[in-house]
């Protein structure tokens, strides 16, 4: 069975926390997983629009992707998520 290695994951905005600290936001693209023969592959959300985070013209027409442990292993960013995965906690 394959192994979750990383959550891909790429900064798409910024804020400041409680103590003034400038933090990235992300947003989850993809997983990096390993097969049961040791190969690692990656599988990229099909709707994830790289054209649509936020450009850097000092990286040229890169994106930038981050690689994050899984959760549970250490902090990960949280993915978005879709609206059929959405909890209704709303108490009204």
């Amino acid at each position: 069975m394959a192994k979750k290695l990383y959550d891909i994951a790429v900064a798409n905005g910024s804020y400041t926390d409680v103590e003034g600290n400038k933090k990235n936001r992300y947003a989850t693209i993809g997983v990096v997983m390993q097969s049961d023969d040791g190969n690692a592959f990656a599988i990229l959300e099909r709707n994830a629009n790289l054209a649509g985070f936020p450009y850097d013209a000092t990286r040229g027409n890169s994106v930038v992707a981050s690689l994050f442990k899984p959760d549970g292993q250490t902090q990960a960013p949280q993915r978005n998520q879709s609206p059929a995965e959405m909890k209704d906690d709303i108490p009204f």
